[in-house]
């Protein structure tokens, strides 16, 4: 063989197991992410779960250790630091052919430097109809996997409320996202006098037109937090507040582009209101760019007007739920926001960085945001003989 052959079977050699690696970190995102757009930031990473199980029993390990600073300097959403460590390993079963039916356990570690260690268990039933309606009980889809609107749904739950229970109803496929759920967050406890929260939340994106070359959808958001107790002794303040979103959504068929407008309104249903608005609503405008494969830019325009929300990012709010003597009538913000996603040593390890300023134009000043993620994920099958009536 001639030196020059050997250097191009090497070089060949060489590209197509860069080649494997790229597709296999490719279709590992693509079975977390199908169809979940987020238009304001790519939350691609934060939606990385581990491919479903095609042996009868499969195991995963997941490590996400992150970091995500606030630096902002306003009483409405003052700063705060996200410093941490997560792992989680699970065991899924497959009950029926094909995935119909899985029963997931396992267990997750997080410790969040200089705070809180939190210990949880994982346990889920999906089931998976012929219609493909994904009916999930236990440890639900969470977090940015409902593909909420950062006003209604922070995406830094991720980071502070890593595992949701409750139940949930999904379908995903080439014309429709929903994801419909009721998360119970917190039990009653007289003895500690502490409330009851439950969280529901619906998300239902349907595209009217779904091209080679573009797409056009119609989203709606709602969440409803409610806070109960009225058993307790000493009596608590009762809460439901509702955040609801509509709006327009068009992009290119790859998601390299995506351009969205939202109509959102704010309402507390609560007997006694310990805010200052009871309606509130705001617009919101994105624009997002993904280029050169792993960049993205993100542009949002925000109005707001008398605005509330429990469970969206505090920078989008009027008041301040700890402090309701913090608050703006109106505000108005404008934020250019960039996103460097990509898989490294061979797509077993996500690297996430990202700088998020926004200009107030009621403080007249810049803030910004920064944070670093890493997502290791990996995953085996064990194979066992099939036993009649069971796998």
């Amino acid at each position: 063989m001639k030196p020059e052959n050997a250097l191009e079977d090497c070089a060949a050699t060489r590209f197509n197991l860069i080649f494997a690696s790229m597709k296999k970190g490719l279709l590992l995102i693509i079975s977390g992410t199908t169809m979940v757009l987020n238009a304001q930031l790519s939350n691609d990473m934060l939606n990385l779960s581990p491919p479903l199980p095609r042996k009868p029993i499969g195991l995963s390990f997941e490590a996400f250790p992150f970091f995500k600073n606030n630096e902002y300097f306003n009483t409405i959403n003052p700063g705060e630091t996200y410093f941490g460590f997560r792992s989680q390993a699970t065991a899924v079963f497959n009950l029926a052919p094909g995935g119909k039916a899985q029963l997931s356990t396992g267990v997750m570690l997080q410790e969040n430097y200089g705070g809180k260690t939190q210990i949880k268990p994982v346990f889920q039933l999906s089931l998976l109809s012929y219609s493909d309606w994904n009916y999930i009980f236990g440890t639900l889809k969470s977090g940015t996997r409902h593909g909420l609107i950062e006003p209604l749904y922070n995406y830094e739950q991720a980071l502070f409320q890593p595992l949701e229970y409750g139940i949930q109803v999904r379908k995903n496929n080439r014309h429709l996202f929903y994801d419909g759920w009721i998360e119970w967050r917190q039990q009653l406890n007289q003895a500690a006098n502490r409330q009851e929260v439950l969280i529901a939340g619906q998300h239902l994106d349907y595209r009217l037109v779904q091209g080679k070359k573009a797409f056009i959808s119609v989203p709606f958001q709602a969440v409803l937090v409610h806070q109960g107790g009225q058993a307790l002794n000493p009596p608590v303040n009762i809460s439901t507040r509702i955040n609801a979103a509509a709006g327009l959504r068009i992009g290119k068929a790859d998601t390299s582009l995506i351009v969205e407008f939202f109509g959102i309104q704010s309402l507390d249903n609560s007997p006694n209101p310990s805010q200052p608005w009871k309606n509130g609503w705001a617009l919101m405008g994105n624009l997002r760019i993904r280029f050169k494969r792993y960049h993205t830019l993100a542009a949002t325009w925000w109005h707001a007007q008398e605005f509330t929300t429990t469970t969206g990012s505090p920078v989008f709010s009027n008041v301040n739920l700890n402090n309701v003597y913090a608050n703006n009538h109106t505000r108005t913000l404008a934020m250019l926001r960039y996103v460097y996603s990509r898989p490294i040593m061979g797509s077993k390890i996500w690297f996430d960085a990202r700088i998020e300023p926004h200009y107030d134009f009621n403080r007249g000043r810049v803030e910004f945001s920064h944070g670093i993620y890493l997502k290791y994920i990996t995953t085996g099958e064990i194979k066992i003989p099939r036993l009649p009536g069971l796998f």
